[in-house]
């Protein structure tokens, strides 16, 4: 046998004999140049018997890091520079956004500098996390009940989120926002509760940092060690990672779960929180610093489509799905893992394809609805002319649908699965066309409802001087609407002076007001008069607010008891009608908007016609049965739902 074949047969031995996982092996592999710095990380703890749990931490780190990334760390050394001057300034915070949002649009297009850590993570950095996430995890009394499983999600990776710099966070964050916790060691139920000492560390995050969400915010994110706790301002998720990263150097076991879309509104896509693993070996859920606290429901009356859990372990179905087929972009990251069913009673739901909606490909999606457009929330894949997704939210309406060539595709008509995972189709029946009556654009919720019910039990009353000593009342709301219609009697005599006084033991809150002649198409004007003072919270919700025409806007009063709004018009007049807004969201009727109705077919929309307001309902004629609507207000807004209409009333999906 020749040199040059026995050296060859001797590399193949020592490969073949490698005494890594394959994962591991093909993630050295992946990693070129960089090789060498994740082998010494193995032979670090190789040589060590006493080091075997932390060889294993380091193969998981290893096999999974393909796919996570950072910016070049030349890239973002100017950025994070000028960043902390800006955060050092001593000014307002949505000053601070503004000059972190143009800094970031002078910078050049970051995109470019991704570069995958496995390229370009050192041997000394990963020993060094690994090293310091073991010493929290034993030590910590917060983390003494976590398995080596969990260790590896909520405790050891060496970074929180993609982008972050790959600097020592653990070391800058360690005892920070830990104010109090050290009381803790002489309470035999605190001193090892995690979701205790997360609490109280949110507390501290909360007052130190006066959290504010906005979605102005476009600046890159601020993640290196001396900026990742000065945010100015930021969405939802930033504060989750902000907390994961927090929570982790303090060794609290965190980490992070997200929806892709609200299922029942829009409002910027979907939404992210954070899950402690608890001593009582359950998950506590907990929303950012500006929301839920640990140990409630995150929005526990919500309607959740599907839920996943933010991993550092690659998620190899998903995996797989994207090197056989070109997914959406919601679905290519291969980090995700879905943990549905420790959030709501999940059921399944098998969907055929129609004919003629059918395609060359594997896979297929289940949709929500954003108030604009179709959102893909679950993947499953295609079998014969059937698919069937499991683990999914009940009382939403999905649309099933395929992609290719960068765009949604039904398969069917949009379906409404219940409780007990039935489904019904909303297939329009052309040939039973009904009349509509519609109030409203998009559903009522609870922010809205409670501001709202401040006109029910009010009175509308009349009088002969302004001072209203001896008032009439003709009319009385007895019972909650968005929005209402008086008709006034023609036994009522005509009075110069005519208002709106609030209930009893409740702020005079009244968005619009109109009065009508029987004549009239326009409101009339008058003399604006009232009593109640100015709200001092909102100075610029004054009495004439009630009669600007403008529904977003309105009068609130500082006191709760004998509030009220009217109008002088100068002599006796006798009203045919009166319309009131209440205090809403502008997703009302508003007269002189155009609207258009439309009406879900099997391949997409199709119009039933627009209409001026003229009134605060819309009439539609010809609406087929059984149809999924969708009304849009073409001259302004953007919050607009699906719905169906049974038994004379919008039931919102």
């Amino acid at each position: 046998m020749s040199m040059r074949n026995f050296i060859l047969l001797l590399s193949i031995c020592v490969c073949s004999c490698s005494p890594y996982p394959s994962d591991v092996k093909d993630a050295l592999k992946y990693a070129g140049s960089n090789r060498r710095e994740l082998e010494q990380v193995l032979e670090h703890y190789h040589k060590t018997p006493s080091d075997s749990l932390k060889l294993r931490a380091a193969e998981f780190l290893i096999a999974n890091m393909p796919g996570h990334w950072s910016y070049h760390p030349d890239s973002l050394k100017t950025y994070y520079i000028q960043a902390d001057s800006i955060l050092s300034l001593d000014t307002l915070w949505n000053v601070k956004v503004d000059l972190l949002n143009r800094l970031t649009d002078s910078l050049p297009n970051l995109e470019r500098s991704i570069v995958e850590d496995i390229h370009i993570i050192t041997a000394d950095y990963l020993v060094k996390n690994i090293d310091s996430a073991f010493a929290t995890w034993q030590n910590a009394p917060w983390a003494r009940h976590v398995s080596f499983d969990d260790f590896c999600e909520y405790l050891l990776p060496y970074k929180v989120t993609e982008g972050q710099p790959l600097d020592h966070w653990r070391d800058s964050l360690k005892g920070k926002f830990c104010d109090g916790l050290e009381y803790f060691r002489f309470d035999q139920y605190k001193k090892n509760s995690p979701s205790t000492a997360a609490a109280a560390i949110r507390n501290n995050m909360r007052g130190q940092m006066n959290p504010r969400i906005t979605l102005s915010k476009k600046f890159y994110p601020l993640l290196s060690e001396n900026n990742i706790t000065r945010l100015p301002a930021g969405t939802c998720d930033d504060y989750v990672q902000v907390v994961l990263a927090v929570m982790r150097a303090n060794g609290i076991p965190v980490v992070s779960d997200m929806i892709l879309q609200w299922p029942y509104k829009g409002g910027g896509g979907g939404h992210s929180w954070n899950v402690i693993c608890d001593n009582l070996r359950t998950n506590m859920f907990f929303e950012e610093l500006n929301g839920v606290a640990p140990g409630n429901m995150i929005r526990a009356t919500s309607k959740l489509g599907k839920v996943y859990r933010n991993t550092y372990a690659i998620n190899r179905d998903l995996l797989e799905m994207n090197r056989n087929e070109q997914l959406p972009s919601k679905f290519r990251n291969s980090f995700l893992k879905d943990v549905s069913v420790q959030y709501m009673p999940v059921v399944h739901a098998t969907v055929d394809i129609l004919p003629k909606r059918r395609g060359k490909n594997q896979y297929a999606y289940l949709a929500v609805f954003d108030n604009q457009d179709w959102t893909p929330v679950a993947v499953a894949q295609i079998k014969g002319k059937q698919v069937r997704f499991e683990n999914i939210g009940p009382d939403i309406v999905y649309l099933p649908v395929r992609y290719a060539e960068k765009k949604f595709h039904p398969l069917n008509y949009p379906f409404h699965l219940d409780y007990d995972g039935h489904t019904r189709y909303f297939v329009p029946d052309t040939t039973r066309l009904h009349r509509i009556i519609v109030d409203r654009k998009f559903p009522l919720f609870t922010r809205v409802v409670e501001v709202t019910m401040r006109t029910v039990h009010a009175r509308i009353q009349v009088a002969e001087t302004a001072d209203f000593v001896n008032p009439v009342t003709i009319h009385k709301i007895d019972q909650f609407r968005p929005s209402g219609t008086i008709g006034i009697p023609d036994s009522i005599p005509a009075y110069r002076y005519w208002r709106f006084l609030a209930p009893d033991n409740e702020y005079c809150n009244i968005a619009e007001l109109m009065f009508y002649r029987a004549s009239d198409t326009i409101p009339l004007t008058g003399r604006v008069i009232g009593e109640g003072g100015i709200h001092p919270n909102n100075p610029q919700w004054t009495f004439d607010k009630a009669f600007d025409g403008d529904p977003l806007t309105l009068y609130h009063s500082a006191t709760k008891n004998g509030a009220w709004v009217g109008l002088d018009f100068g002599k006796p007049v006798k009203i045919k009608k009166i319309i009131y807004l209440p205090r809403s969201d502008d997703n009302n009727i508003r007269r002189g908007d155009e609207y258009e109705l439309f009406y879900r077919t099997e391949s997409g929309w199709r119009s039933l016609g627009k209409q001026l307001a003229k009134d605060i309902a819309l009439t539609f004629d010809s609406v087929p049965d059984n149809a999924l609507l969708w009304l849009r207000d073409r001259t302004r807004g953007q919050e607009e739902r699906i719905f169906s209409y049974e038994n004379d009333e919008q039931i919102w999906w």
